[in-house]
C-alpha cells in the first residue's frame, strides 16, 4: 500500500510564527490571536499539500500532515506573572480542540482524500501545591482526522502526551535538583518544573472516551510517536499500553532539537521513519528502516520552499 506524508518545516524553538503580544493585551486574547493565525496558516498548507499530492503521486490510501514540537505556543517570555502562565495554559487547552475541529471542517474526505493530521504540540504548565510549589508539563499532541467522526458529529481525537521534560523546553534553565528544571520565564519570573511528566494518552471517540491513542486509523498502517527527548531515553515498548494497537509500521518523531540517532534501534514492524523538528530553520526528513535501524534516506518532494512530500510504499 502506499501513504503520502506532508511535513510543514517551521522553526518553532523561538515561537518565530508568533507576532508580539500587544499592549494592555490579555493573555487569553493574544493566546486565541495566535491559534487563529496558525489554524488558517496550517488550513492552506495542507490544502496546498493535498493538491500537490493529488497532482503528483495519484491515488494513495490516506495523507498524513505533520508539524513541529511547540507549534502552538506562544513565546514563554510574554508571559508577565504566575496568573498569566495559568492563563496562557487554560486558554490553549480550552481552544485547541476547536482548532482541529475547523482545520478538518474545511477538508472534506470526499474532496482531499482521507487525512490524518498529527499537529505538533503544544506545551502547557499546571501549578501543583500553593506558595512556592512546582508546575507539571502538559506538552501533547493533538491527533484528528477528517473520517471518523463522534456522534455529535466533530471529528474523533487522540491525544499523545510528552514523558520527559528538556532543559530548553521553557527558556533558559537556570539550576536544576533531582527530579526538577528551574527555568527564567521572563524577566521577573523563574519558576520550578518537573522533568518528568505523569499525563497520560487520551482518545475521544464515536463510542466511547479512554486512556490510549488511536494509532490505527488505517488498515495496513499502524503508526506510532516520540516527543523530541522521549525518542532518546523510552525504553522500547515502555508506553506501548498507551496504544490501540502495535506493531507500528511509521514512526513519527515530532521534535524541537532531536536528530534521528544512529544506532537507535525501532521494533521490528517499523518500516518508515519521520522526522519534523522546528530548531533552527526547521528540517524534515524521510528514513527507511530496516530490521530496527535505519538504512537510507528517502527522497521528498519540496513545494513553495517549507512542504516535503514523500510517497511511501509500505508492505
Amino acid at each position: 500500500m502506499f501513504v503520502t506524508i506532508a511535513s510543514l518545516q517551521q522553526p518553532t524553538f523561538h515561537s518565530e510564527f508568533s507576532w508580539p503580544r500587544k499592549p494592555g493585551q490579555s493573555m487569553t486574547a493574544y493566546a486565541s490571536q495566535e491559534l487563529d493565525r496558525r489554524v488558517q496558516f496550517v488550513s492552506d498548507r495542507l490544502e496546498t499539500a493535498v493538491q500537490a499530492a493529488q497532482q503528483h503521486f495519484g491515488q494513495s490510501s490516506c495523507l498524513f500532515f505533520t508539524l513541529p514540537e511547540f507549534f502552538w505556543n506562544v513565546p514563554w517570555n510574554s508571559v508577565r506573572s504566575e496568573q498569566e502562565l495559568l492563563e496562557l495554559g487554560w486558554a490553549c487547552m480550552d481552544r485547541m480542540p476547536e482548532s482541529m475541529e475547523r482545520l478538518m471542517s474545511w477538508a472534506r474526505v470526499e474532496s482531499h482524500g482521507k487525512i490524518i493530521l498529527l499537529a505538533g504540540t503544544c506545551a502547557t504548565l499546571v501549578k501543583v501545591g500553593e506558595g512556592d510549589g512546582h508546575f507539571d508539563v502538559i506538552n501533547y499532541l493533538l491527533s484528528v482526522n477528517n473520517f471518523n467522526f463522534r456522534k455529535e458529529g466533530l471529528p474523533e481525537l487522540s491525544m499523545w502526551p510528552k514523558r520527559h521534560v528538556s532543559s530548553i523546553d521553557f527558556g533558559p534553565c537556570i539550576n536544576s535538583e533531582a527530579g526538577y528544571w528551574y527555568f527564567q520565564i521572563s524577566e521577573d519570573m523563574i519558576i520550578k518544573v518537573k522533568d518528568l511528566s505523569s499525563v497520560v494518552a487520551e482518545q475521544n471517540l464515536a463510542a466511547s472516551y479512554n486512556p490510549a491513542f488511536s494509532n490505527s486509523l488505517i488498515p495496513g498502517c499502524t503508526f506510532s510517536l516520540n516527543l523530541c527527548l522521549d525518542y532518546a531515553v523510552l525504553q522500547e515498548g515502555e508506553r506501548d499500553h498507551e496504544l490501540r494497537a502495535i506493531g507500528s509500521n511509521i514512526d513519527f518523531l515530532i521534535a524541537c532539537g532531536m536528530a534521528f540517532r544512529k544506532g537507535k534501534s525501532y521494533p521490528s514492524s517499523v518500516q518508515v521513519a519521520v522526522r519534523n523538528d522546528g530548531m533552527g530553520k526547521g528540517r524534515c526528513e524521510f528514513a527507511r528502516v530496516e530490521a530496527g535501524s535505519i538504512t537510507q534516506v528517502l527522497p521528498s518532494m519540496i513545494i513553495e520552499d517549507t512542504l516535503h512530500l514523500a510517497l511511501i510504499e509500505l508492505d
